[in-house]
């Protein structure tokens, strides 16, 4: 089951981060669809149905400290799941502790820091596009 190249979930209990986080992929991409869960185990019943429905997302996107279940987690069970281990996963949070980056390097997951403002945002939003092979089309 291939991905479908336009769709990006963003997982992350925090609504603003979530809205600014699509603002800043739409703002490089209009036609990207992004979907959201406020936790891993909203993620992974979200990507249960895209299985089902054949419409799997070409990146997921984590955050690492989420209540329910935490970005580790998620990964943990995505990973055990053999249709859904070859979509990319990368990792966004407030920590940067070199514990957790290796944590996450060890999976061959890329993780950034938060960014703080939108022009950072943007800086990422571009290599972001590049997982899912959508080219950039900054309006």
């Amino acid at each position: 089951m291939q991905p479908i190249n336009n769709i990006i979930l963003f997982v992350d209990d925090d609504p603003d981060d979530l809205e600014f986080y699509g603002e800043s992929m739409r703002n490089i991409h209009p036609t990207v669809i992004i979907e959201e869960a406020r936790s891993g185990l909203k993620a992974m019943e979200y990507l249960h149905v895209a299985k089902e429905k054949k419409l799997l997302p070409c990146l997921i996107v984590l955050d690492v400290n989420m209540p329910v279940m935490g970005g580790k987690e998620t990964l943990l069970e995505i990973k055990k799941d053999r249709l859904l281990t070859h979509i990319p996963i990368v990792i966004f949070s407030t920590a940067s502790h070199p514990r957790e980056k290796a944590y996450f390097n060890d999976f061959n997951v890329d993780f950034y820091t938060k960014p703080s403002t939108f022009s950072e945002m943007q800086l990422i939003a571009h290599k972001l596009m590049s997982y899912c092979e959508i080219p950039s089309q900054v309006r």
